[in-house]
């Protein structure tokens, strides 16, 4: 599942990239299909981050580091909302981007780093 979970990271990640560069790239926003391939996905790896976080409580293992990649993955996808909505402004998408960028860079390294005492 661990491996799975990873993959469905990195096609998040992927789908942000290509939807930023077409709207900082003023062409039109994604494809409908791009958009529910983003929901699916994010709902993918919600439950499977849910099945590895009851793993890791089953053996006691810190999980703060968990709660904090939960808060910037809601930050990461709020922004995107915002950025990626038809109606927002070239300003508004722009610091929806930088927001959830600055957000799954966040996760990448808590994901990596793992601290055991982050509070």
């Amino acid at each position: 599942m661990k491996h799975f979970h990873m993959l469905l990271a990195v096609v998040v990640i992927a789908l942000f990239i290509y939807q930023s560069f077409l709207v900082l790239g003023k062409q039109s926003r994604a494809a409908r299909g791009v958009k529910i391939a983003n929901h699916i996905v994010y709902a993918l790896i919600l439950v499977s981050g849910a099945w590895l976080l009851i793993q890791l409580l089953s053996v006691h293992a810190p999980i703060q580091w968990v709660i904090a990649k939960l808060a910037l993955f809601i930050a990461a996808i709020s922004a995107s909302l915002k950025a990626f909505k038809p109606t927002a402004t070239a300003s508004q998408s722009r610091m929806g981007i930088f927001i959830a960028a600055v957000a799954y860079i966040g996760i990448v390294v808590l994901a990596i780093v793992k601290p055991g005492n982050l509070f």
